[in-house]
């Protein structure tokens, strides 16, 4: 394994059953214009049950034994937190990047992220990214209108607006100080996919420097239909439920307005929440309802969601009207898995920026 002061940077990447796509994700790493010696992989394999993704991680670790670690936990812990605290666990460098097992990064990106994280000597570096939807490919919007942003993200209402509405709180196209997380002793929880937008809410509170590169795309964010992280199922839904208390244990600190939030994670639930079998419906909208009234009683929320279909759905459940809030979300369903509507959707948003499919 290489020496820690012989790498610049250290990468976490988590997989689960992953295959053939794991390839392409670790390719995109070792292959960086910045060097594999200045890189030190950790792959933690969280308890896969395919020959595939067992194989491609030995095979790489074989190639490059002195790069790559590989981690092999013994039981599939469900979600992206446990083996993401493991990887921590054995960071050397001073630099984290994290990266899914279906993802790649562009051939410059971990120059740009530790160029500029010594540059200006910040805590955390972001930079843009593309998001794939089955082949139709876009980027992910930053409304800056600079090429450069420095800034601590809890001096003012801006720029705590920056970080959590204008700026998506995934753990894509970012570098971070280690230590920014060692010393503050956080972790991800371990219990829910909304496990890297309570980490990144939750560093806020420690970060007195972020460099945003808004018009730099680094990263690109497949989803895929067939990916776990993206199936819509009862396991999925109660995790997030759990996660949405936890999220809100973490912003009930900041001293701003946190209806953005708020909006975000209910919004995400809610549309989980269509994608559910009937009899799922049946037992997890009184956990809806449970929550939404938490919310209200502690933060005083509005409930006026983006989405004009979600509001409707949401309108129901607060009104205690469960059969009607699950007829409605019926129907979305039918709606959301329509394979036209999903190609003129991917179509549109493909074409609206311009870009290639």
């Amino acid at each position: 394994m290489v020496k820690s002061e012989e790498c610049m940077i250290s990468v976490i990447l988590t997989t689960y059953n992953s295959g053939l796509n794991l390839k392409y994700s670790i390719d995109s790493i070792v292959n960086q214009s910045i060097g594999l010696e200045n890189i030190e992989l950790i792959i933690v394999d969280d308890g896969s049950t395919d020959n595939t993704t067992h194989q491609i991680i030995k095979d790489y670790h074989k190639k490059y034994p002195r790069n790559i670690k590989p981690i092999f936990l013994d039981k599939n812990s469900g979600f992206p937190g446990k083996p993401r605290n493991i990887g921590l666990q054995h960071v050397s460098s001073d630099y984290v990047i994290f990266s899914d097992d279906d993802d790649i990064y562009c051939d410059n990106a971990f120059n740009i992220l530790y160029n500029n994280i010594i540059k200006y000597d910040s805590d955390v570096v972001i930079c843009n990214a593309y998001v794939n939807v089955e082949g139709y490919k876009f980027p992910m919007i930053f409304d800056l209108n600079k090429d450069i942003v420095n800034m601590n993200p809890l001096s003012n209402q801006e720029n705590f607006d920056i970080m959590t509405n204008k700026i998506n709180t995934g753990l894509w196209a970012r570098i971070y100080k280690k230590n920014i997380i060692l010393e503050n002793k956080l972790k991800f929880i371990e219990y829910t996919n909304f496990e890297d937008a309570n980490f990144s809410l939750e560093l806020l509170k420690y970060l007195n420097k972020i460099t945003i590169l808004p018009h730099n795309l680094i990263y690109v964010y497949n989803i895929r239909e067939d990916s776990s992280i993206h199936k819509h199922n009862l396991k999925l839904f109660n995790g997030m439920i759990k996660g949405a208390y936890d999220i809100c244990n973490t912003i009930k600190e900041f001293k701003f307005n946190i209806d953005i939030i708020l909006i975000n994670f209910i919004s995400t639930i809610l549309l989980v929440f269509s994608q559910l079998k009937n009899d799922e419906k049946e037992e997890s909208i009184l956990k809806l309802f449970k929550l939404e009234k938490y919310v209200d009683e502690n933060f005083n929320f509005n409930f006026n969601l983006k989405r004009k279909e979600l509001n409707i759905l949401n309108n129901a459940i607060l009104k205690k009207s469960f059969q009607k809030a699950i007829l409605i979300s019926h129907i979305y369903k039918k709606l959301y898995n329509n394979k036209h509507i999903q190609k003129i959707y991917k179509k549109y948003r493909s074409n609206n920026f311009n870009l290639k499919n």
